[in-house]
């Protein structure tokens, strides 16, 4: 079962989430969170979560980074992607983030003690299986790559993976808990936001990868690239306003 009704769940109310969670933590340590925002802290401190490396199986074509065992409060990344979190700097962030907003807006928590069965156990949204070296349900996000030849398989195998409205609500929570709006904005006040590298640096400081601060900057309509390009412009407006001049 949801926690909350995550079909029309707006970035505001997603962002008043994370805001106070980030908030509750700088009143526990009495000190103001700066960039990079602190999230294991913050899921560790704020949310009761532990975190763990585990082997967790993959069907073929499946591509699966991390997972929430909700019984044990424990998030776990997958140990078999090692290389790929070290060569992407910010991915393990997300990553972390992604379960966290899982646990924190999704789940509904008054049903975790009741009787699964063994094994493969699908439920609505989510896909759970055991991990390959420990007798643990893991609760798998949806991070899979198929191509057409699997498409079959992968669905019937992930029939209750994330759904799409899921997956935007969860991947717009770990964007607002890594990338708060008032830390966004104090940072590209002395920047160039049309300055690719000086985005580049930005996604350096708040440890993110440069897509994610990108999507970030486009919800919260500071930049604006057009599909197919390159070009940035501080934000729609900024856009639209270069086209009338042509």
């Amino acid at each position: 079962m949801r926690r909350h009704d995550l079909t029309n769940m707006r970035t505001r109310t997603i962002d008043g989430i994370t805001g106070m969670r980030i908030r509750q933590y700088e009143q526990l340590t009495g000190a103001p969170v700066m960039f990079p925002v602190p999230i294991e802290k913050i899921v560790e401190r704020i949310l009761g979560l532990d975190f763990d490396w585990i082997e967790i199986e993959e069907q073929t074509g499946e591509q699966i980074l991390g997972g929430l065992i909700p019984e044990e409060r424990r998030i776990v990344l997958n140990s078999r992607h090692l290389a790929l979190f070290q060569s992407k700097p910010g991915l393990e962030r997300s990553t972390v983030g992604h379960e966290a907003g899982h646990w924190d807006i999704d789940i509904d928590r008054t049903s975790l003690h009741h009787p699964r069965l063994p094994g493969f156990d699908l439920q609505p949204s989510v896909v759970r299986r055991h991990a390959m070296d420990r007798h643990v349900l893991v609760e798998v996000l949806n991070r899979a790559a198929y191509d057409d030849r699997y498409f079959e398989l992968y669905r019937e195998l992930t029939a209750g993976q994330d759904s799409p409205e899921v997956r935007s609500a969860v991947d717009r929570y770990q964007s607002s808990l890594l990338m708060p709006e008032w830390l966004i904005k104090a940072a590209v006040k002395s920047m160039d936001v049309k300055s690719w590298p000086a985005l580049y640096e930005l996604a350096t400081l708040a440890q993110v990868t440069i897509s994610n601060l990108i999507v970030r900057l486009h919800r919260l309509d500071i930049i604006y690239i057009p599909e197919g390009t390159r070009d940035v412009y501080a934000g729609r407006d900024d856009f639209t306003g270069q086209k009338h001049l042509f």
